[in-house]
């Protein structure tokens, strides 16, 4: 099946962004993929942290005549500052500016694109709910991410479904370049389930809920966590 319209993906290159486009492909949807980084799945180069008008002009552009199907967010900075007032304010603009801000301008200045109805996916984390040690920023601009959600929920009940997918541990890049294989292995053991997610499992979970379930995602906040939460809350 070929869409003339587009699915967005954010985060396009890697980890679940890259894994969402190759899916969507093979079935026959039209993607466009930004990411701050080159790659086979990136159709934009920009830094989300830093979204310009020039940016959101690029993408217009690249639109054409075409509207957008569907806003998968994907794109998400996890790091820690340095104790220096530089080093904080530099890394919680970073943050903020790729997990919060970039999708609430994207869905704003982009508004005349969207097919009605459309939706949008954003992809957060359980630190929104229940956080460990050390993860201050991410997990407050997952929480902001969430705030998001209700807000767009509100005002764009007429136009999309707006959804926010809740995720655990994931075999992912962030979590690779954070753990090594031995804590990787201990997390899992820690898990009700014993297992973290795939990039391909959530993927595909995602393009069918959006295909299949779509009328009923409005609002809603989905956790796929293998028990996480459960565990965290225990802490």
């Amino acid at each position: 099946m070929q869409d003339k319209d587009y699915f967005i993906v954010t985060g396009s290159n890697s980890g679940l962004g890259k894994n969402l486009v190759k899916n969507l492909n093979d079935k026959g949807f039209k993607t466009l993929g930004i990411d701050v980084v080159d790659g086979e799945y990136t159709d934009l180069k920009f830094d989300l942290s830093k979204l310009s008008d020039e940016n959101v002009k690029e993408i217009q552009s690249k639109l054409g005549e075409c509207k957008i199907k569907s806003i998968i967010h994907c794109a998400a900075v996890q790091k820690n500052p340095d104790k220096n007032f530089e080093s904080l304010t530099k890394t919680f603009d970073e943050v903020f500016g790729v997990n919060v801000k970039s999708i609430y301008l994207l869905v704003k200045l982009l508004e005349t694109y969207f097919q009605k109805p459309s939706n949008l996916c954003l992809i957060s984390s359980v630190h929104s709910n229940a956080t460990t040690e050390n993860n201050t920023l991410y997990a407050s601009s997952k929480a902001a991410l969430k705030g998001v959600l209700h807000g767009l929920t509100l005002e764009k009940k007429d136009e999309m479904s707006i959804f926010e997918l809740v995720l655990g541990a994931m075999e992912s890049p962030m979590l690779l370049n954070s753990y090594n294989k031995n804590e990787i292995e201990n997390l899992k053991n820690e898990l009700p389930s014993k297992k973290i997610l795939t990039t391909n499992e959530v993927a595909s979970f995602i393009i069918d809920l959006i295909i299949k379930h779509t009328n009923i995602l409005h609002g809603s906040s989905i956790i796929l966590d293998n028990g996480v939460l459960s565990k965290l809350s225990t802490r």
